[in-house]
């Protein structure tokens, strides 16, 4: 009998150590442009969003912050039509850059950055 529940209660802790996975705060910051561009992200619920920006100058940014699994995607594109307009976009994990991309006078490209939550 007390092998059955010393078995048991193993069994228990590697389920849940099994199932614990690490999560990050991911961050998505966009900059630079100095007129309205498009964005189209993965949300928290892993939908595809988009949303127009209105930015009042290049130096103010547009930002997202969520938590993720580990192994998760992220994923985060851009594009603007004004010609003298620029667009820098971020993606940050834990607060430190995990991946970003920049552009400048490109209306024809959208700016893509996208990649999956790093393990530790």
């Amino acid at each position: 009998m007390t092998k059955t529940i010393i078995i048991a209660i193993g069994f228990m802790l590697l389920l849940v150590s099994c199932s614990d996975t690490n999560r990050k705060k991911v961050t998505y910051i966009t900059t630079g442009a100095i007129s309205a561009y498009n964005l189209q992200y993965l949300n928290d619920d892993n939908e595809l969003t988009e949303t127009e920006v209105f930015p009042q100058s290049a130096q103010e940014q547009w930002e997202y912050n969520y938590i993720e699994d580990d192994g998760e995607i992220v994923y985060i594109s851009g594009n603007y039509n004004d010609i003298n307009s620029s667009l820098k976009i971020m993606i940050l994990i834990d607060g430190k850059v995990y991946k970003q991309a920049s552009n400048e006078a490109d209306t024809l490209s959208y700016l893509t950055v996208s990649g999956t939550v790093p393990y530790d």
